[in-house]
């Protein structure tokens, strides 16, 4: 029971490891991208307010400023990537019960 407590709790710190990874590289993409994303924006509220005769311009400035907002939190999470110069990260060590992990992280 020890030995599966131990690969799981492995597993989960390598879900987060993943999970953070995964934030810095849509916040630097969100960063590098951001007056597109500008751009779509403005261009789904002009569709919308043309379907819509206007009827919901209000309520579609607010979501766009919602939209907009969402994007620069994402772009300020950014963060490099420890891996960002290329090579295949290496875990090594010992698990949490001794078994010996070596072999490329996935």
């Amino acid at each position: 029971m020890q030995f599966l407590k131990g690969k799981l709790t492995e597993a989960a710190g390598q879900a987060w490891e993943v999970a953070d990874q995964a934030r810095g590289r849509v916040g630097s993409f969100a960063a590098e991208h951001s007056s597109t994303a500008g751009g779509a924006i403005d261009k789904a509220a002009s569709f919308v307010n043309a379907r819509t005769e206007g009827r919901y311009a209000d309520k579609v400035v607010r979501v766009g400023e919602f939209a907009r907002k969402g994007v620069d939190l994402v772009a300020e999470q950014a963060k490099s990537s420890p891996w960002a110069g290329g090579g295949t990260p290496m875990r090594g060590g010992a698990g949490g019960d001794g078994t010996p992990m070596s072999g490329p992280r996935r």
